[in-house]
């Protein structure tokens, strides 16, 4: 056990989960109860071209119709948003800056302006900020999911994106995310910032699926404010090889909040994933499952996880299991816990092995050949807990998780 900073510890400048108790911004405004439209109302932009459209699709965008509500960003700009049901409001986030004056106190209030280069860069930008702005009206269940995509077309570029969110007072939300490129872009640089508000009660599902080109460089920054009894479920995939992804996140869990997530990471000779996460059980009665599986043949992944106990009677789990195909690359898995609180439950397994060459000659010896033994027995050390999909989106995942599988390996 170590006392020492956590590398996310600065994310933000103060832990902000007390202002959860404050009143709402939103609270005061109409409780209406909102009906979905028959059909979806465009909010920016027209539908994709087909080489956009193609990219995404891949990764999970699907038909407007189906979704409450839909977002693509494309380079450096919000390219399409349309919107089914009216519970939902999702705009540009220069557009809900102007729209909501109280947005401006959302954006980098959980990820400090000043974090490091790459954030003081989008900070002091006098561009306007590209990205969503998307939220769930206080006491509204959104039946279907909605969907958030980015897309880098262009070769070269530099994209800077900050997203917030916000799901309302005991509202609940299905999301699924992801980020791509189109097939000829092999280069260039993502930089990505989120900001998350579940409100009291809320309850948000999510899965993001990554697909990058090989010489791309991520930066990616994610911060999570979970408030009273609110919960939220996090699953994420990132297959693909790139040069360089650098993920920082930090989760704050108020009284009676459960934060799970689960990742699966796959790193192929070029590739170096870094991923630095702290979970902060601040409120009486917070829980945390957090779950990595990694797979490197021939790359790097690094992986330093916190798990901070503030609060009384708080509970957290640690899971990072790696998995080296080759003698190449490194694996490093580091979790952490830290308890301030004496009632405190805190717990954690990581472990780093091989392919064992009896279950691949045990596979061989039904009829297999190695290689397919090889990948299902990869296959099934990446499998992930169904429980925390979305159900209507489990077919859709798991098939794209499928297709991420067999073109990363």
């Amino acid at each position: 056990m170590t006392t020492q900073e956590s590398p996310v510890a600065s994310l933000a400048q103060e832990s902000p989960v007390a202002s959860l108790a404050q009143e709402s911004p939103v609270a005061s405004l109409a409780q209406e109860s909102p009906v979905a439209s028959l059909a979806p109302t465009t909010v920016v932009g027209t539908e994709l071209a087909q080489q956009e459209a193609q990219p995404l699709s891949d990764i999970g965008y699907g038909s407007e119709v189906a979704h409450s509500a839909s977002c693509v960003v494309v380079d450096e700009e919000v390219r399409y948003i349309s919107r089914l049901d009216s519970g939902v409001e999702i705009l540009p986030i220069a557009d809900a800056l102007k729209q909501y004056p109280w947005v401006q106190d959302l954006m980098f209030s959980l990820i400090a302006p000043d974090f490091d280069d790459e954030v003081r860069e989008a900070a002091e930008t006098p561009h306007h900020p590209i990205g969503h702005f998307i939220w769930v009206k206080d006491g509204y269940q959104v039946e279907l999911p909605l969907q958030s995509f980015t897309l880098l077309a262009t070769p070269q570029q530099r994209q800077f994106i900050h997203n917030i969110t916000v799901i309302g007072e005991n509202s609940s939300l299905t999301m699924v995310s992801g980020a791509t490129v189109e097939p000829n872009v092999r280069t260039g640089h993502h930089i990505s910032i989120s900001e998350t508000f579940l409100r009291p009660g809320a309850r948000c599902s999510s899965v993001s699926i990554e697909r990058w080109g090989k010489d791309m460089v991520v930066n990616s920054y994610a911060a999570t404010q979970i408030g009273r009894g609110a919960r939220d479920e996090t699953t994420t995939i990132a297959m693909s090889g790139l040069r360089d992804h650098r993920s920082r996140s930090v989760t704050y869990i108020d009284a009676d909040g459960v934060s799970n997530d689960q990742s699966v990471y796959f790193a192929p000779r070029g590739t170096r994933r870094v991923m630095d996460q702290e979970i902060n059980l601040t409120g009486d009665g917070a829980s945390a499952e957090s779950i990595a599986r990694m797979v490197t043949d021939g790359g790097d992944i690094v992986n330093n996880t916190t798990l901070r106990a503030e609060g009384h009677h708080v509970r957290g789990y640690l899971g990072c299991d790696g998995l080296k195909l080759t003698d190449a690359g490194e694996l490093s898995t580091t979790p952490g816990l830290v308890a301030r609180t004496a009632d405190a439950q805190l717990s954690h397994e990581a472990s780093i092995g091989m392919i064992s060459a009896d279950r691949v000659a045990y596979l061989m010896a039904s009829g297999l050949a190695e290689d397919t033994a090889r990948a299902l027995i990869v296959n099934g050390f990446l499998e992930l807990n169904t429980d925390l999909v979305p159900e209507a989106l489990r077919g859709d995942i798991a098939a794209m998780i499928a297709t991420a599988k067999s073109g990363a390996m």
